[in-house]
């Protein structure tokens, strides 16, 4: 009893020190991401806070899967170093023993991982991109800010709005396109910006008129039209789309497409590889005093990341349909517990030898 309940208790207090650590880290890069986007004009300032919410929430799963592991593996370590497990061994406890308090402990943190992930991120990611684009319909978002020249990531396009109006209207829009031996200049009477299904930017032009030809030449090309639409930015970030990463997980499961399979893959491996990688904390705590514990510490943190980088490539190879759905990440996640199993196995032979 002494052994479960010392053990528990002071895994959750790291394990509360590090949440908020990479909480306050994230929550740090966030604002400053936002405040960028909301001082050249892409976002409100009204909704940055807003938008760090719902970002926040995202990501909470990942945070608690870092802090779980984080958690494990910083009160083992520190018994390693205090000569604590020398103790523990000598009254005839082993390193399979360890197995039963740290479950006990990672668990119920799995299960908030796997709610947080199948069901409320994905209602934040709806919910953050709802206020995204009702913030742009009343123009409190753009990505084109009013009287200034904006150029693209691409250093193709330039875009330039006079001023805006209401109902999320600009007037006297100009825009620049450059590709290969083609320059386009459109001049429109009025623009404004919507938000697509999967995170992408358009911009809307109407009653304009376009120009198109190479520069230095004669010949040219004169457009009237009434509408156009034209792409300013589109969501590149992930395997998946902003519209499937919001859909909920009951969604996801009645759908034969890929990228649903996959997103629903990604999600329920963050649980499993929470839960494994605690247990795989425990072996790999243990240290020579002697010759310091710089390399556990870096072998533990190539192995996480590694770990969630194959998850998210797995969850690209399962959306190109490179690896069945019905596989799916669980040769990973096996082949990640065979590590595990090994791991226990062989530090206790190493004890048994000693």
């Amino acid at each position: 009893m002494l052994f479960r309940k010392s053990l528990i208790h002071e895994m959750s207090w790291v394990a509360l020190a590090v949440f908020i650590v990479v909480l306050l880290l994230v929550m740090t890069t966030q604002i400053v991401r936002f405040l960028g986007q909301a001082a050249v004009g892409s976002l409100a300032s009204g909704a940055v806070w807003a938008m760090m919410g719902f970002t926040s929430i995202r990501y909470l799963p990942t945070l608690l899967s870092l802090m779980l592991f984080a958690a494990v593996l910083s009160v083992m370590m520190r018994m390693w170093r205090d000569n604590e497990m020398v103790i523990w061994f000598a009254s005839g406890r082993s390193v399979r023993s360890f197995i039963a308090p740290v479950l006990e402990f990672a668990v119920p943190i799995m299960i908030l991982i796997a709610l947080l992930s199948l069901f409320v991120s994905p209602w934040a990611m709806k919910k953050g991109d709802e206020f995204r684009k009702e913030s742009l319909s009343r123009q409190e978002v753009t990505q084109v800010a009013p009287g200034v020249f904006r150029e693209s990531a691409g250093s193709d396009r330039v875009y330039f709005v006079e001023n805006f109006g209401e109902g999320a209207t600009g007037s006297n829009v100009f825009v620049q396109i450059r590709r290969e031996d083609k320059t386009s200049v459109i001049l429109a009477q009025r623009g404004g910006l919507t938000l697509g299904a999967d995170g992408e930017r358009w911009l809307w032009l109407g009653d304009g008129r376009a120009y198109s030809g190479a520069p230095g030449s004669e010949e040219y090309e004169i457009l009237n039209f009434q509408k156009a639409t034209l792409l300013v930015e589109q969501d590149t970030r992930s395997a998946t789309s902003t519209s499937t990463r919001s859909m909920q997980s009951t969604e996801l499961w009645a759908s034969p497409t890929l990228e649903h399979q996959a997103e629903l893959a990604w999600r329920m491996g963050l649980p499993i590889s929470a839960l494994i990688l605690s247990l795989a904390a425990v072996p790999m705590a243990f240290f020579n005093p002697r010759g310091g514990r710089a390399f556990n510490l870096l072998f533990a943190a190539f192995l996480y990341f590694f770990y969630y980088n194959c998850i998210n490539l797995g969850q690209v190879w399962i959306a190109t349909g490179k690896v069945p759905v019905w596989l799916g990440m669980w040769p990973l996640h096996g082949v990640a517990l065979g590590i595990t199993v090994w791991m226990y196995r062989w530090r206790s032979r190493l004890r048994s030898a000693k």
